[in-house]
This record gives C-alpha cells, structure tokens and sequence, in this order.
C-alpha cells in the first residue's frame, strides 16, 4: 500500500523594500491626482470598498499627502475625498473597516498591498490601483 504525501509550498517573496517604497510612491502620487479631481469627471472604483480604505491607509501612512496649512492629510479626510472621487459610499468609520481586513482570514484574499506587489513585480503592472478605476461617459464606462 502506498503512503499519501502532502505536498506544501510556502509562498515566497521576490521583492525588496525598494520595491515596496516604489509602489507606495506609485500609489501616493495616484491618491494626489484623484483627490485634487472633481467627481463630475466621472471616474468609478469598480473594486471592493474595503481595498479602497486599505489604499487610503498606505497613503496615510506614508505621510506624503499634505493639506493646505502643511499638515499631513488625516485618514478620514483622505477616505472622504478619495470615496468623493471614486463615487463610492464613504463608510462611516474607515478604522473600522480596516481592521475587519486585517483581521480576515481568507487566503483566496490576500492582503491588498500583497496583491499589488505580484501585479507590480510579476506581471509588470506599474499601476495596479488604475485597473479598478473606470471612467464613464454618456453612460458607458471606459476604460
């Protein structure tokens, strides 16, 4: 009789800090084009509302976007303008939000900053927050 073997393989990481850093500057200065948008332009988050705060975390984080007094922007305030942007609901307590993503434990869902490093570094996506924007004229979204 044969002896079943399973077979595990860990999930391994080809990128370096550098890597990560250029993708939070890729994502900082696309949160900087959006918030300074109008939502009458027309551009739609066809994402999950969850990845949307997520993304604004990062942002927030970085402490890159600034206000006009010179102030780091807050969490809340970004959340509010980017769901303005996005036309997305804006969620009443985006902590919350957060720490229900932290918290899941769905591998089929990975952390959304994981995610982005594959489209980034694998599949030689450069901007991965782009692919969930849609924009819509007379109508019809566009690409």
């Amino acid at each position: 009789m044969m002896k079943k073997v399973n077979i595990v393989m860990k999930a391994t990481h080809n990128w370096t800090q550098e890597d990560e850093q250029r993708l939070t500057a890729r994502l900082v200065d696309n949160f900087y084009d959006l918030i300074n948008r109008n939502e009458e332009e027309g551009l739609y988050w066809t994402g999950l509302q969850c990845d949307l705060v997520e993304l604004a975390h990062i942002v927030w984080t970085s402490g890159k976007l600034m206000d006009r007094r010179g102030f780091p922007m807050d969490f809340q305030t970004i959340v509010h303008h980017i769901c303005r942007v996005l036309h997305v609901r804006e969620p009443r307590n985006p902590s919350s939000i957060l720490s229900s993503v932290r918290a899941r434990k769905n591998i089929r869902v990975g952390p959304l900053r994981e995610r982005y490093m594959q489209l980034f570094m694998r599949a030689n996506v450069q901007d991965p927050m782009q692919m969930e924007i849609r924009k819509e004229e007379h109508g019809d979204l566009v690409s």
